[in-house]
């Protein structure tokens, strides 16, 4: 699932527009065929026929799958998120 959002510019940033990627999904067993690189070349697609140039996405810190596949696509961190439950 994706969101063509519009970020209106503020006091720390430009208004900018981004492709964010709520979920890519691979059914299990079908995991390390290429599926999971297809769905990110069709996330690209979109973005370039928007004349977007920027994918957000984030994943749960412990789905180290998740971490590695995005790395490997050349993604960075650029935001880390925390809670304290009380």
């Amino acid at each position: 699932m994706i969101e063509i959002k519009n970020h209106p510019e503020n006091a720390f940033k430009n208004a900018y527009k981004s492709v964010y990627v709520h979920q890519l999904s691979i059914v299990e067993g079908q995991t390390q065929k290429g599926c999971g690189k297809k769905l990110k070349n069709e996330v690209f697609d979109i973005a370039k026929k928007n004349d977007i140039d920027l994918i957000e996405l984030d994943y749960w810190f412990e789905n180290i799958a998740a971490k590695e596949f995005y790395k490997k696509q050349h993604f960075k961190k650029y935001r880390e998120y925390a809670f304290r439950q009380l």
